[in-house]
């Protein structure tokens, strides 16, 4: 197992993305066809993210794992898992309105090696709905008029596991997704966005479509 990220990343109104090319640029279009509404791998080659909060700095962890890792951890009280076909050996993590804050190498070197396998990712959270709170549990009464640290100290954290999926019915290479997953539900937050997600219109087009 690889750690690619492990620190404090910015994210606003509640989002932050990974992207091997562009960036999502259709909320709903990344979410549509899914159970979750946590991680949207709907727009080939990138990952729209949600948080609880919706300004301020949230520990995030990506790692990069050879097989599958094992069950999470009790800790997180939020699991879902997604299929996601990169489009190029190192991703980028993009906050919000910003360039990329982290590099995220799927290879050991960065470089392509042929055609990329199909990953699946399984993104983590706790503290989603005291990271919702804008104080983040904090009394406002006692900050200091220009106190902002609770910016930084936010309680919510976000764990990002990739691997190759050989479970999809072919080889990882062989480009085919499977359906997204929600392995466990904890916060009203997360309740919100899973419910959101289903409602949405199907998609105009498979999951996948368009992987170059």
């Amino acid at each position: 197992m690889r750690v690619l990220f492990d620190g404090k990343a910015p994210v606003a109104y509640g989002q932050i993305y990974v992207t091997s090319r562009e960036l999502p640029d259709d909320m709903a279009g990344s979410f549509a066809g899914q159970a979750n509404g946590l991680c949207g791998g709907g727009q080939p080659g990138t990952l729209f993210l949600m948080t609880g909060t919706h300004s301020g700095q949230v520990q995030f962890t990506v790692e990069l794992h050879e097989v599958e890792p094992p069950a999470a951890e009790q800790e997180w009280e939020e699991v879902v898992e997604v299929s996601f076909a990169p489009r190029a050996a190192v991703l980028d993590l993009v906050p919000w309105g910003d360039g990329s804050l982290a590099r995220l190498p799927l290879t050991s070197d960065g470089q392509d090696t042929g055609r990329l396998p199909v990953y699946r990712v399984r993104y983590c959270a706790t503290g989603m709905d005291e990271g919702h709170d804008p104080f983040g549990g904090l009394d406002p009464d006692e900050l200091d008029e220009n106190d902002y640290t609770y910016m930084d100290q936010r309680p919510d954290r976000y764990l990002l596991c990739f691997w190759p999926d050989d479970t999809t019915g072919g080889g990882p290479g062989d480009g085919v997704t499977r359906a997204d997953a929600i392995l466990r539900q904890t916060s009203g937050g997360a309740a919100y966005w899973h419910a959101w997600a289903r409602a949405l219109p199907p998609p105009a087009d498979p999951v996948g479509a368009g992987r170059d």
